[in-house]
């Protein structure tokens, strides 16, 4: 079984080289695995499935036929496209985890798969965001109104984003709660985290309860690279895709 695992693509039409970054390693990578999971900001922002761009429908077309070969296709939801539904998903043949934690063995493992942004609980803030957001009348409400009035406040929700990540990156708040992350993965049978959200990629190794826990950061999209994780029966490593070819283990 053969896996590869992407987050925080932050695809958007004002970046095409990660759209181009996407296609490439969908194309050379995802096509020779077994399934590919999205865990979360595959978009840099979503507004509903009735307001796909040119990029989703483009992409669309690629994830079709990835599971058009039998790849199994996962999308989880970030903290951008938290929107994402499933007539997109389902049009692709792919399959939406709705929950926030997904316990799959990888490479052996048991393995969690998460976004990431439940364990930065000392970013008050945009916790508090993360539970209006998440909240099913506040997204009924919002997909009720016309596509450009969602435009617009999608626009004021990332010009407000973009200023709390400056604030986030200044105070060091962006990354995982240590103490967080050991109640979650307690609460769990897994010897593996895998997740995104915090843009710091790096492998770490935790003892929780005297456990040994294996955590990968995937990495955020740069026009000319990404860190992604691929696992196969006996594990699984973080590792960087240049539009090319798959480099060595990035640790």
């Amino acid at each position: 079984m053969r896996t590869l695992i992407v987050s925080d693509l932050h695809l958007q039409a004002k970046r095409p080289e990660l759209t181009t970054l996407a296609i490439s390693l969908f194309e050379h990578v995802a096509s020779d695995c077994d399934q590919l999971f999205i865990i979360g900001d595959l978009f840099e922002y979503w507004i509903g499935d009735d307001a796909c761009d040119n990029i989703a429908t483009e992409l669309a077309g690629y994830l079709r036929s990835l599971t058009n070969k039998n790849v199994k296709l996962f999308f989880m939801h970030g903290n951008r496209d938290f929107l994402l539904g499933e007539d997109y998903v389902q049009d692709i043949g792919g399959t939406l985890l709705r929950e926030d934690i997904y316990i799959t063995p990888l490479g052996g493992v048991p393995t969690m798969l998460m976004h990431g942004d439940t364990l930065c609980t000392d970013d008050t803030q945009y916790q508090f965001y993360r539970r209006m957001v998440r909240n099913p009348d506040w997204q009924a409400d919002f997909l009720a109104k016309t596509v450009s009035e969602r435009e617009a406040t999608a626009r004021m929700i990332r010009s407000t984003s973009k200023a709390h990540g400056n604030r986030q990156h200044r105070e060091g708040i962006a990354d995982i709660n240590e103490e967080t992350f050991a109640d979650t993965v307690s609460e769990y049978d897994v010897a593996r985290v895998i997740h995104g959200h915090t843009h710091r990629p790096a492998a770490h190794q935790h003892t929780i309860q005297g456990k040994s826990i294996e955590r990968l950061v995937l990495g955020d999209w740069h026009s000319d690279h990404a860190i992604v994780a691929v696992c196969d029966d006996s594990r699984c490593d973080l590792v960087k895709w240049n539009g090319r070819e798959i480099s060595e283990a990035f640790t």
